[in-house]
């Protein structure tokens, strides 16, 4: 077996992919030690699986998984319950010798029944020649389980250091692919690569062993057939022949079929990804409709292509494809020391606040409440009930984008480097004594490159470059800037108009907060930690179904749209599990089923005898199989999860690769997805180990009671006949074998397919939304109107927004601004009290014709995959003209027009080939395009340089005059001149005035943030 897996290994290698150049790799690093930081894996070597100490006979008879299966049997097996792999199987060995290969070639450039027809008619050669022969019968078919179980065993766990080291490869691979790879393998593409395309190419081995030993069972055959009939053997040669070269155009035939349903397979996934990301923006903008219609098309598009057959060569071809794809060039830019970086789109992994923070770094309590002071974080954690180890969820889901930011700046700050790059466009927030305390004290000491187009701490950094249309045009300090480059002096000017100039010199006092004592610190942590509980967390953990799996499965299956469809025809890894195994292996199954008990019938006709031994045989293999089967559901059903895991991280490694690389924590994050890939290979070992386990012992069974038949008929008299009734028993006998491994294997797969249905399922049956629309309850054509908005009660806030007011909307980050206009969109459904928009209760009106009817430019800048007119009217309501004006008054024209294609110009994937600022003016014309009476801005100019935002909030008043205005303040500026200010505090209102009485109050949290802003403005200095 090393031999071959070797020969497979170099298989791979010889294709000279994965493309290393241009970066460190961690298989190449000499001082990078490959055990230590295999670490999670070795701390549980006490719990390895038993088959790395079993010896010859427990090898070959599986002995070594009883424990195990005693162990299902008594309760439901959890994860924890599993064994680790072998250290040869796991992902880091696999990949080693993957590696090892790679880099070499760099350097390199039967006659049985004949017997019985004789013993049959009274010519036995000796005496009890039958008895030797049924015996001798039983043997055989016992060293054929044997040596057929250890094959079939051999080469799975052969595809699963396969799929394991494909997994690795790719992963490491996309830490590194460069921009211009980056447009044609989409994150969606590249979680295919994997959790499709890997483990297709996993089943390769298993299948290409099956190809030759079939095509020499064939040619020992006909060599039997020929010593039997002679000539007449041609005959079926030649249709042998003629069968191959008639079926080889369909092969072509499937093979072009099989490219096109994995190209609409990455369509459809790419679809559903980008919609499931970006959700929330679907919701505001009521767009679910319109992109379920999409994805629908999709998949019907899919389904043209759903019978073809797997192809291995498509999914080896994809992969090879995307390991050679180019590497990110190296700059030769010398750095001495370590690098924190903080990113413009805020990148927060799935798991607590704590990890996010720590980022893979040991703890140090004191420094870390350090930085949780410093990132003004400590109110946010005391709002959670489990503080900063409440988990988060994908891309900080439960996080508001000044938290997200924070948590960020918290990651950077604790990894006490040397330099931090920083992409940085936040600013005027209420959060803004985090900025200070952050940028002006924790960094003093820091070499800090700051990427802005705002101006307001550019007087306390040394140096500047100042860059236009992509080129450094000046660099020099403040100071001589402002005095001699024409451009730097408008950048200025723009931001002293929106800031006021008049109060930019006003001095305000600092307000650092005080150094807090280092014993304070480590009381504070301490106290904390015992207060903590785990037990409420925001983010649930994927539940998984227990117990029996049942008929209900199959049922929900086959009572899908187009399932009997599917099952008649034989026709993400869930759904394809669903689309192109469920059906095959069912019929498969029943097929098997259909010919193992014809056969046990025949056997049962001809040797009546017989039936006392099959009886119990049945019975026992039935115990056998309920035995085996309740750790193999338990082990598939964890197979589901653990696959989702690596999807999961995968998907999180490709949106924050440029975070993980700025950190040099490549290795932490490979050696994570190492681990991860060894916990789904875990489960699915000892999934297909179990299996050959149960078929073994059903063969040892069949092999008696096909001995016993035998035996049987040497013993009773059949007659004239006798040859032909023998002969066809034995015929029937032998392929019995055949049939009933066939049997058992297809359930088996069967019912870890099932599993994905059952997965499926329990996902469509989360509680759904309120519905779309209420006929009973439908707002007149023209609502709103007047555009009036009430809110009554609504946890402690009540107050009234006027038909054409213009509302600003202030707090500190985590007060609950965002949250009040998820209410008004009804995002989060209220508890209690109401909000009413023209006196009509949005909360018995249907979601899209509530959502249909506000306009809002959200605060997460997304862009869909398609064209420039495909973003600003997905819906195609417009006409060109129209869209044209809305770019124009959106400051987009120019930029669009410099592209060939103009409105049909590309937009990659959440917009990447756009720059965050363009991607908001995006968000702002179609709002220009709506044209809604109520128009909601949450932080709308977040990303915008003062002129633009000058320029975008003059547009709004002009657009928007006679509508309501609602204002989410990112820059104070943009609500001095609102009608009213909402100051909110903890979720509850604290004052609802004219800005301008608010700032003649004494105390007044409005006026305390604009005295904390223009002091920040003023007063920015190192």
């Amino acid at each position: 077996m090393p031999a071959k897996k070797a020969d497979l290994l170099k298989v791979e290698c010889d294709s000279g992919f994965l493309g290393t150049q241009g970066h460190k790799n961690m298989e190449s690093d000499p001082n990078f030690n490959h055990d230590a930081s295999y670490a999670p894996l070795q701390d549980e070597e006490a719990n390895v699986t038993l088959f790395s100490k079993a010896g010859f006979f427990s090898t070959m008879s599986f002995w070594w998984l009883n424990p195990f299966m005693k162990q299902g049997k008594k309760k439901i097996l959890e994860e924890s319950d599993i064994p680790r792999l072998r250290y040869t199987d796991r992902a880091q060995s696999c990949y080693l010798k993957f590696t090892d290969q790679l880099s070499k070639k760099k350097h390199k450039g039967t006659s049985e029944s004949f017997s019985m027809f004789a013993v049959a008619e009274g010519e036995a050669a000796f005496k009890h020649e039958g008895y030797v022969l049924a015996g001798g019968l039983f043997l055989a078919k016992c060293l054929e389980s044997f040596s057929d179980r250890q094959w079939f065993f051999r080469t799975r766990l052969i595809g699963l250091q396969v799929r394991s080291f494909l997994s690795s490869a790719i992963y490491q691979k996309q830490l590194h692919l460069s921009n211009a790879a980056k447009v044609t393998h989409s994150p969606g593409e590249i979680v295919n690569y994997v959790t499709v395309d890997a483990y297709r190419i996993g089943e390769f081995p298993y299948w290409f062993h099956q190809i030759w030993s079939t095509t020499v069972q064939l040619c020992l055959a006909l060599a039997i057939v020929y010593y039997s009939v002679g000539l007449a053997t041609v005959a079926a040669l030649i249709v042998i022949i003629l069968t191959m070269l008639a079926t080889s155009p369909l092969a072509k035939l499937q093979h072009k079929y099989q490219i096109k349903l994995t190209l609409a397979q990455d369509k459809r996934l790419r679809a559903i990804v980008e919609a499931l990301a970006n959700i929330k923006v679907l919701k505001l903008y009521a767009w679910e409709k319109h992109f379920k219609n999409v994805i629908e098309g999709l998949r019907q598009e899919e389904s043209k292509w759903m019978l073809s057959v797997l192809s291995l060569k498509v999914s080896l071809d994809r992969i090879v494809k995307f390991l050679k794809a180019p590497d990110l060039e190296n700059r030769n830019v010398n750095v001495y020391g370590k690098i924190a970086y903080v990113s413009q789109t805020s990148w927060i992994q799935t798991g607590s606040i704590r990890e996010n923070i720590l980022f893979g770094s040991p703890m140090d309590p004191l420094r870390y409440q350090e930085v949780i002071r410093r990132c003004s974080l400590v109110k946010d954690l005391e709002m959670l009930q489990v503080g900063d180890l409440t988990e988060i969820g994908e891309r900080g889901v439960t996080l508001s984008g000044g938290q997200k930011q924070r948590v960020q700046l918290a990651r950077a700050l604790y990894q006490d480097s040397d330099y931090i790059l920083r992409v940085f466009y936040w600013r005027g927030k209420a959060n803004m004594p985090c900025g200070q305390e952050y940028v002006i004290g924790a960094l003093s000491r820091k070499t800090v490159l700051l990427v802005t187009h705002q101006v307001d701490f550019l007087p306390a950094f040394d140096s500047i470059l100042f860059m236009t249309e992509g080129k450094i045009l000046k660099a020099s300090t403040y100071d001589q800037l402002l005095a001699c480059c024409q451009e730097f002096q408008n950048l200025v000017n723009a931001d002293n108009v929106t800031v006021g100039s008049e109060k930019r010199q006003t001095k305000y006092p600092s307000f650092r907060e005080s150094k807090t004592s280092k014993s304070e610190l480590q009381r504070n942590y301490d106290e904390k930690q015992l207060s903590l509980s785990l037990g409420d967390q925001l983010i649930k953990k994927e539940e998984r179904k227990t117990g029996q799996i049942g008929l209900k499965p199959y049922i929900q299956y086959l009572n899908q749209n187009k399932g009997f469809l599917y099952f008649s025809l034989a026709a993400s890894s869930d759904l394809s599990a669903v689309d192109l195994d469920v059906a095959f292996r069912m019929n498969t199954t029943l097929g098997s089923v259909m010919i193992a008990c014809s056969g046990y019938g025949i056997l049962a006709i001809l040797t009546w005898p017989v039936l006392f031994l099959i009886i119990p045989m049945v019975c026992l293999a039935a115990l056998l199989q309920r035995y085996s089967f309740a750790s193999a559901k338990e082990l598939m059903r964890t197979d589901g999860t653990t696959k989702s895991l690596i999807a999961s991280h995968l998907g999180e490694s490709i949106a924050g690769a440029t975070t993980i690389r700025a950190f040099g924590e490549e290795e932490q994050f490979f050696l994570k997805n190492l681990d991860l890939i060894d916990r789904d290979a875990s489960p699915y070992f000892h999934n297909f180990s179990a299996n050959e386990w149960l078929i073994q012992r059903l063969e040892i069974l069949y092999a008696i009671v096909l001995s016993f038949s035998a035996l049987a008929m040497t013993l009773l008299n059949f007659g004239a006949s006798a040859s032909g009734f023998i002969g066809m028993s034995l015929s029937y006998g032998l392929s019995l074998n055949v049939h009933v491994v066939f049997v058992v294997q297809n359930w088996c797969l069967q019912e870890s397919s099932i599993t994905s249905v059952e997965r499926l399922e329990q996902y469509m049956h989360i509680p759904s939304k309120a519905p779309d629309v209420v006929f009973s309850h439908r707002p007149p054509p023209n609502w709103p109107v007047t555009g009036q908005v009430k809110i009554c009660d609504l946890k402690g806030i009540t107050c009234i927004y006027e038909g054409g007011q213009k509302i600003g909307i202030v707090g500190r980050t985590g007060s609950g601004k965002t949250t009040l206009i998820s209410a008004l969109f009804r995002l989060v459904e209220p508890t209690e009290g109401m909000i009413l928009i023209d006196d009509i209760d949005i909360s018995t009106i249907g979601l899209h014709d509530l959502r249909s009817r506000l306009g809002i430019i959200p605060q997460d800048l997304t862009l869909f995959s398609g064209s420039v007119r495909y973003n600003v009217d997905p819906l195609s309501e417009h006409t060109d003209q129209e869209i044209w004006e809305v770019l124009e008054k959106c400051q987009l024209r120019e930029a669009i027009c410099k592209r060939n294609e103009g409105l049909y110009s590309l937009v990659m994937q959440d917009g990447s080939n756009w720059s965050l600022g363009q991607r908001q003016l995006f968000c702002l014309g179609r709002a220009l395009l709506k044209r809604s009476q109520i128009l909601v801005l949450d932080e709308a100019t977040a990303s915008i340089d003062n002129a633009t935002d000058s320029i975008i909030q003059k547009t709004i008043r002009r657009e928007f005059a006679h509508c309501t205005v609602i204002t989410v303040a990112h820059r104070i500026p943009t609500v001095m001149d609102c009608d009213k200010v909402l100051a909110m505090s903890d979720g509850k209102i604290v004052e609802f005035d004219e800005p301008s009485k608010l700032m003649n109050k004494e105390v007044s949290l409005f006026g305390k943030l604009v005295r904390e802003y223009w002091s920040l403005s003023g007063n920015a200095s190192i």
